[in-house]
């Protein structure tokens, strides 16, 4: 991703506080991503994985930005409690659903701004911890059920991928990137891969039975709990402000070539093994609901702080609902702030200076809008009814 120029004129402007910036996102190419493309980033990770900060037709690295103006960009006390940290936040577009997994020392949370009903149909769905009838018939239990599930699964879609290898299907394989897909293609002229396929759909009803499948729909809040199994399903597309933290997976559905393999079947083409013996670390239960806590609220404003408890951690998250007219003020501001707009039809401005700057929708590949903490003082002035993701370092 280039840049125009050597970033002086955004450099002056965080410093000055003349204006906010846009930042254009990295594309992550992910085999279960829309169009190929999986995941949006916005943040200054090192590299080639930096977002692009935008004026106009000037452009700069996100990440040289907080290398040359950090205490400007982010504020000087978030530097001096957390050093140059900016929240990664995230759109992910799955085509697939997601692997199956859990966090043992962070909390997530997801915020519904697409569904593609192309892709998922009427019944969107993500999965949040174990079903209902799971906790119920093993109670403490459900985990190593689950395990056992998660092997039976295993040994059903390798034997089938072995087999497809083998009979000189790796064509198909590819083309498709599933091994059920591809499966279903030749089954009708192949018994012996139709029987496979069969044996396959028992176990995946077998495990899929575990998942407890949640509807959602766009504007839905969803934090995921450290130790909380979940998987973002296909077509839902989400925000995710983040901390970065490390992942454990647990199942990659059918998924070719195989990226998580299953203990037993270590692949080539896997970047990982499945952490199947952690199984026993995910929280035995149903899923509960953890609602926003409400800080402001009048007849024309509400503004949420979203949970996940990431505070400690260097990121806060607001919702922020306004209607037509309303206007929000906000003052002595000494972090920056990532706005996103979430709802379909909604439409507002940044206000600072006497000029209007819009506050663009979080759709994938749209650049959005980061108000350095050099700005202290600005209103968001809603042009139709709308709602905000506000995402900043609280300290």
């Amino acid at each position: 991703m280039g840049c125009s120029c050597d970033g002086s004129k955004i450099l002056k402007a965080i410093k000055e506080g003349e204006s906010p910036i846009y930042i254009k996102p990295y594309c992550e190419k992910k085999v279960w991503g829309v169009q190929g493309i999986g995941e949006y980033w916005y943040g200054a990770e090192k590299g080639e994985k930096s977002s692009i900060a935008e004026i106009l037709s000037d452009t700069f690295p996100l990440d040289e930005l907080m290398m040359n103006a950090a205490e400007a960009l982010i504020g000087e006390k978030v530097v001096q409690k957390f050093g140059n940290m900016l929240p990664l936040t995230k759109i992910l577009t799955p085509n697939n659903r997601l692997s199956m997994q859990f966090h043992d020392s962070k909390n997530e949370l997801w915020v519904v701004t697409g569904i593609d009903k192309d892709i998922v149909g009427d019944n969107p769905y993500i999965v949040l911890g174990f079903s209902i009838p799971a906790v119920e018939k093993f109670g403490k239990g459900v985990s190593l059920a689950y395990h056992d599930a998660l092997e039976n699964y295993g040994d059903g879609l390798n034997l089938l991928i072995d087999k497809m290898e083998q009979k000189g299907y790796l064509e198909i394989l590819n083309r498709t990137k599933d091994a059920v897909i591809a499966a279903e293609e030749v089954k009708d002229s192949d018994k012996e891969i139709e029987a496979l396929l069969a044996e396959l759909m028992i176990v995946t009803e077998q495990l899929d039975w575990f998942y407890h499948k949640r509807g959602v729909k766009i504007g839905d809040v969803i934090p995921v709990p450290s130790g909380t199994l979940h998987a973002l399903g296909s077509g839902i597309q989400v925000l995710e402000p983040q901390i970065p933290g490390p992942t454990q997976s647990m199942e990659d559905g059918s998924t070719y070539p195989v990226r998580y393999a299953f203990p037993k079947y270590e692949r080539e083409s896997a970047s990982k093994t499945l952490d199947l013996d952690r199984v026993n670390e995910i929280i035995p239960s149903v899923a509960e609901d953890v609602l926003p806590e409400v800080i402001e609220e009048t007849d024309m404003i509400k503004v949420e702080l979203l949970p996940g408890g990431f505070e400690d951690k260097g990121m806060e998250v607001r919702r922020i609902n306004m209607t037509k007219g309303a206007e929000l003020e906000i003052k002595d501001s000494i972090s920056d702030h990532l706005l996103a707009i979430v709802n379909d039809n909604g439409n507002a401005v940044l206000v600072h200076n006497s000029k209007e700057y819009d506050i663009n929708r979080a759709d994938p590949g749209n650049s959005l809008m980061l108000v350095p903490a050099s700005i202290k003082n600005f209103k968001i002035l809603a042009k139709e009814n709308t709602q905000i993701i506000d995402t900043f370092t609280p300290v």
